[in-house]
């Protein structure tokens, strides 16, 4: 029922149930943050956290506007900047604020419930998303993944309002949503290919009311995401609605390498700003010529599409893979993981035990089932979880990637639990024994063990172990790369971290013992080719050294320092020819380098010389 027909006691007990979801949501949430505020994974700021954080800072000092095109996507950095505006560099203040977006978004998604499906499932549902680890977790990290949840909360409010009565108001508050949705997660811009057809044969309005309220949505749509193509196009001459990162992003999930998951350009450059610039570069250096944001992603797309035709047999197993990794219980990692956290907070360890993924899903599967006889008020439902879906497979897959799917299944899990009872009571044996049989079907298929939570963890202890030794504490920087390594002996990263902080400290020969581990683990690792041939430099094994130079620039030939460092090694060994190659090329890379051009000279004059 939407609000429009409700009785004042509805109304009331509707807003009793909000307020009850925020409440303990913010529980959860604020227990969450008290356990972990003292441990130095919320004192450090990894991976993409930390672009956001600088970015949002740039933006709190007045640069509102920006520079370029847009490369990430630009509403979570908005929103910090907005904040550190407002209470000044606290993250802990961000934290907090964010506990309250996060439980907001439990309570819209128990007021979408009651809508759908009758007011004991809202507040189910919104109970359910409190006490879910992986949303409750999201809401305290510093990533955008606090807003993509809230919007696609707040959508599915406004969407069964939608669905139950639709109004003028109700759709142009969804495509405002949704709009501002996409500034945070690029790929909800497929759901109006959902939404308007959706509205458009909906067997309840007639055809102006249809028309109208399709218009309104996308009029929403447009007013969220017009400006971010004008300002796109003042500042970089080229009109992108949101980002101009989609080849970029489609060729790291499609090509021979890919594995479903995340993997930068260049291996151990996953940086944003760096995988931007080499993204330039080396679209730039493959075609000989400067090209345009939109050229550069098109000259991705171009190779992930060429891959695709190559070899459809291997692109198609690639994609099972992915679909694998969509379901999988486990919470794939990108910087810093659930698991790990969660041995600094009891709570979260509990629920993250208790109600996972791999619970979730099989019950959603159940609810799917039950409230099959309300198929066409849910329609929209199903449309936006396969279409979002699908994007997830298309590209690549990590959990924070996932999080928005979330909010649908645990409505038709809160609609199982609710429901489960009555359902048992009146349905016939057959039909039982088929729900049973697919929701354990869903269940082996989620928890077969095609991730290892091993893995997440050892990638968390890497990239802490990475931000305290460079503020110098390199006694728990080396403690960090130890665990890691020890949870996962194939992390070459941190396998090779380990050694650099070795070599810092003297022990080349420890050193050199865990660069040649990296290079058993990923033979490709450019830096533990380049460290190794230093440490055997040092070790007087020039011979070694050139070779594993010359590896590391076969593999990637775009570091002019590099060059040069190999260019003298040769000067060394007299080897005049082989030194003036390598500061050509340094310098072909680099034209204003200049200890290569003087070293280049030398090595002219004693060719010359000779």
């Amino acid at each position: 029922m939407s609000d429009s027909t409700a009785s004042p006691a509805e109304d009331r007990a509707r807003r009793l149930g909000f307020g009850l979801v925020v409440a303990v949501a913010l529980a959860v949430r604020g227990v969450e943050l008290w356990e972990l505020s003292d441990t130095p994974l919320l004192q450090f700021v990894l991976g993409d956290a930390k672009n956001y954080v600088a970015w949002g800072l740039e933006i709190a000092a007045g640069d509102w506007l920006g520079q370029e095109t847009f490369y990430q996507a630009p509403l979570y950095p908005y929103f910090l900047g907005s904040l550190f505006s407002l209470f000044g560099e606290d993250m802990f203040a961000v934290r907090v604020f964010q506990l309250f977006v996060g439980a907001a978004s439990c309570g819209f998604l128990s007021l979408a419930g009651s809508h759908f499906f009758g007011r004991k499932t809202g507040i189910v549902a919104g109970l359910m998303l409190a006490f879910y680890a992986p949303a409750s977790y999201a809401d305290l990290m510093l990533q955008k993944s606090v807003l993509d949840i809230f919007f696609v909360c707040l959508s599915l409010w406004l969407l069964s309002l939608s669905a139950m009565r639709a109004s003028a108001r109700a759709c142009f508050g969804l495509g405002l949503a949704l709009g501002t949705m996409t500034l945070s997660r690029e790929n909800a811009m497929v759901f109006p290919l959902v939404l308007v057809p959706w509205l458009m044969l909906r067997r309840d309005l007639d055809l102006r009311q249809r028309r109208s309220f399709a218009a309104l949505f996308l009029c929403g749509i447009t007013l969220v995401l017009l400006p971010v193509a004008i300002r796109n196009f003042a500042v970089g001459g080229e009109f992108h609605l949101t980002t101009s990162q989609f080849g970029h992003n489609f060729y790291i999930g499609n090509n021979p390498a890919a594995d479903g998951t995340y993997a930068p350009l260049i291996v151990g450059r996953g940086d944003p700003r760096i995988e931007r610039l080499d993204a330039i570069e080396l679209a730039e250096s493959a075609l000989g010529k400067q090209l345009t944001p939109s050229e550069v992603s098109g000259f991705y797309a171009e190779r992930a599409l060429q891959y695709i035709k190559d070899d459809p047999l291997d692109w198609l197993a690639l994609m099972l893979r992915k679909v694998a990794l969509v379901f999988t219980a486990v919470e794939m990692v990108d910087t810093e993981d659930q698991y790990t956290h969660a041995e600094s907070s009891l709570l979260l360890y509990l629920t993250g035990l208790i109600f996972h993924f791999g619970v979730l899903a099989p019950l959603a599967a159940l609810g799917l089932i039950i409230s099959w006889p309300r198929r066409e008020t849910l329609l929209p439902l199903y449309g936006l979880f396969v279409i979002y879906t699908g994007t997830l497979v298309v590209f690549y897959v990590f959990a924070r990637y996932r999080l928005p799917l979330v909010p649908f299944l645990v409505l038709f899990a809160a609609f199982a639990t609710v429901m489960g009872r009555d359902y048992l009571a009146v349905a016939s044996g057959t039909s039982i024994a088929r729900s049973t049989l697919a929701g354990a079907l869903v269940a082996v298929f989620c928890n077969w063990p095609i991730a290892d939570k091993l893995h997440m963890r050892s990638v968390t202890h890497y990239n802490l172990g990475n931000e305290l030794y460079g503020v110098g504490r390199t006694a728990e920087a080396i403690a960090e790369y130890r665990i890691a390594t020890r949870l996962d002996p194939g992390n070459a990263f941190a396998t090779h971290n380990l050694g650099a902080v070795m070599a810092g400290q003297g022990d080349l020969e420890a050193a050199v013992a865990q660069y040649r581990k990296a290079l058993v683990i990923n033979p490709n690792y450019v830096q533990a080719h380049f460290n190794l041939a230093r440490s055997m430099h040092e070790f007087g094994d020039a011979a070694g050294a050139i070779q594993h130079f010359d590896i590391g620039l076969r593999i990637e030939p775009r570091h002019a320092s590099v060059h040069n460092e190999l260019g003298e090694l040769h000067l060394a060994r007299e080897e005049w020819s082989k030194a003036r190659d390598c500061f050509e090329a340094a310098l072909r890379m680099q034209p204003d380098f200049g200890e290569a051009q003087k070293n280049l000279t030398r090595a002219r004059a004693l060719l010359q010389g000779n």
